[in-house]
């Protein structure tokens, strides 16, 4: 069991023999027993086995990097560590236990970087990530020393949801509470496209009371927070990329995803001691376009998961979750402080200074800035998010307005109409549902036109030697949809405007239209060319040019 330091291409480089064509499987010591393994509860004890060696060709141990090496092999001559600052024993104990997985996927601890960590008010965090951001897919096992540890685990405990899984981009932190005093090992696998090989493992101590450590309200599988599962499901979090919130009771929170496919939504509010039917009742959630807004409002001090579930628009399969939080009212971890860090006045200055701002995004980004500090809001953030909320409406109809739109304009309305600001934005209101009765008219007028067929039209173009009546209702009817008159002067260039399609289509240019372009003159135009029939005459000459006739009489007649 020794290793050889080898010359190669003008460096140093570790060759391992034994370890290069063998290895041992089924090696225990018989002192673990499995307790969970990645959100499952288990009562597994180990056998205790010597293993069996196997001939087994590994690479890896061929010219292993020397700031690799010192993970698992120390020399008793520091110089042939190969490294330009040695460890000394003490710091080769210490350090983490790295399996090979670790090095190849490119894994980095964001924790302490040893071997051996201590709760501290019965709880540990241990956090990974990919050196290139990526995100990957881990497991987990979660093992008590039933020899070693000075009490015994009792038997009624359930011990499925003491390991939270807490995502945050590429970084994944493991926060372990723990349900006994004793001694336990943590194992994290994963960080490989082929499988889920052993990363690393740390001894856990946990030396203190833990009476008051209770497990979390839920253990999701894919743990709290957006990850590549929430964006399968068509989720991307536009306001909380974390998987903890801090929330205050009777507070509201409002957490915003961008949709990028049409999915039904379902919200589930759980804790430990409340039933799911008493927390419906604390959740809603609202889809916009292409936005989805979730509101919960915890009603009592403690831990809660809130349970973002989907499944495709119209579809009868079952919900599948895509994205989890874990809110608390209270941090019983955590001291109080009675002083506010430079940090938490900056939010709290900021929060301030945002209630001046007419910037609706500016005002969140402020409130998502304070929410990160369990600070004492003293009537300013419930000012920001009315502000927020009345600018957001404020502005929604306002666009809705610019852009003419039968449906943006309605959702806007309906928004605005239903919230408590309906009176400060009656203006508003009034001149969207104006311009709505406008829009909806010009469709009406517009309906019969879209329905009629292609043959219908091609007989009017067909006509060779039209009577006045034809003409004079084609050129007004091109007159309104902003036709030149230069380019209405024979009837030959009405017949070129006839054959045009898609933008240019005559059916597709009454359905875009839109009174906003339309001048007094064109208005002029085309009335005087109308005025001399009627509707009766012009049916009878042409079903089609009755049609057209009836369309272009209501615009005008709309418009004078």
């Amino acid at each position: 069991n020794s290793w050889t330091a080898v010359f190669v291409s003008g460096g140093w480089r570790f060759v391992f023999p034994l370890w290069a064509f063998s290895a041992i499987v089924g090696h225990s010591t018989g002192t673990w027993t499995l307790v969970e393994s990645d959100g499952q509860g288990a009562r597994e004890t180990e056998a205790k086995s010597s293993g069996v060696t196997v001939a087994n060709f590994n690479d890896y141990y061929f010219l292993t990097d020397p700031d690799e090496f010192i993970y698992t092999c120390f020399p008793h001559d520091s110089k042939w560590q190969l490294l330009a600052k040695p460890y000394t024993k003490q710091q080769f104990i210490d350090i983490a236990n790295c399996e090979q997985a670790y090095f190849e996927n490119h894994i980095q601890i964001t924790t302490k970087l040893e071997c051996l960590y201590k709760s501290e008010n019965g709880v540990c965090d241990i956090g990974i990530k990919k050196a290139n951001e990526e995100e990957f897919k881990h497991l987990y096992k979660l093992y008590f020393n039933h020899e070693l540890s000075k009490t015994k685990l009792s038997k009624e405990l359930q011990l499925d949801r003491y390991v939270a899984v807490m995502n945050n981009k590429s970084a994944v932190n493991f926060r372990i509470r723990f349900p006994g005093e004793g001694i336990y090992k943590m194992e994290i696998y994963g960080g490989s496209p082929t499988g889920f090989p052993l990363i690393c493992s740390f001894r856990l101590d946990c030396n203190e009371g833990v009476s008051n450590v209770k497990p979390f309200p839920c253990n999701p599988e894919s743990g709290f927070g957006p990850n590549l599962v929430t964006v399968s499901a068509g989720l991307e979090a536009e306001s909380h990329k974390t998987g903890f919130i801090n929330v205050k009771k009777n507070k509201n929170v409002n957490i915003r995803f961008n949709l990028n496919k049409h999915v039904q939504v379902q919200t589930v509010l759980v804790h430990n001691n409340i039933q799911e039917e008493v927390l419906s009742r604390h959740v809603n959630h609202k889809v916009k376009g292409q936005h989805l807004e979730v509101n919960v409002e915890v009603p009592q001090q403690g831990e809660y998961a809130l349970q973002i579930n989907t499944k495709p628009k119209g579809s009868s399969e079952p919900f599948k979750n895509a994205c989890n939080y874990l809110l608390a009212s209270e941090d019983m971890n955590k001291k109080k402080r009675f002083y506010e860090n430079a940090a938490e006045k900056k939010a709290r200055n900021e929060l301030e200074g945002c209630l001046k701002s007419n910037d609706p995004e500016s005002i969140q980004k402020a409130i998502d800035n304070f929410d990160q500090f369990d600070l004492d809001d003293k009537g300013k953030r419930e000012k920001a998010e009315r502000k927020k909320n009345f600018l957001v409406l404020q502005k929604e109809l306002k666009e809705a307005i610019a852009r003419r739109n039968v449906d943006v304009l309605e959702t806007a309305i309906d928004n605005a109409k239903s919230s408590e600001f309906s009176s400060n934005l009656q203006n508003h209101i009034t001149e969207a549902e104006q311009l709505l009765a406008e829009l909806r008219k010009l469709k009406r007028f517009a309906h019969e036109v879209l329905q009629m067929k292609q043959s219908t039209i091609s007989e009017i173009h067909s006509y060779k030697n039209p009577r006045p009546l034809a003409y004079d209702v084609m050129k007004a009817t091109y007159f309104l949809l902003g036709e030149k008159e230069d380019h209405l002067q024979e009837w030959e260039q009405i017949q070129g405007l006839m054959r045009k399609s898609g933008k240019q289509g005559l059916l597709r240019r009454v359905r875009q239209f839109d009174t906003i372009n339309v001048t007094e003159n064109m208005v002029n135009s085309a009335a005087q060319l109308l005025r001399q029939y009627d509707e009766e005459t012009a049916t009878t000459a042409s079903a089609g040019l009755g049609t057209f006739y009836k369309w272009a009489s209501n615009v005008v007649g709309n418009m004078t």
